[in-house]
């Protein structure tokens, strides 16, 4: 999928593939069908969700193993 403009990473989990992307970038449900096509891979669906980056992150600290 580094063919896509604007993704960051892509993470997969059996058959499904997790496109994270950069900030501001867009995709669209032809781009990504295009992409795949591309590739010999099959499109099934295609979802958008906004998470929310957190502010902060930390590590928890946990006995014998720190």
């Amino acid at each position: 999928m580094e063919s896509l403009e604007g993704v960051d990473r892509m993470m997969m989990s059996g058959a499904r593939a997790t496109l994270v992307l950069k900030k501001g970038a867009k995709l669209t449900e032809a781009e990504v069908k295009a992409a795949l096509a591309a590739k010999k891979m099959k499109f099934e669906s295609f979802g958008k969700h906004t998470i929310e980056r957190p502010a902060a992150a930390y590590v928890a600290k946990t006995p014998k193993f720190t």
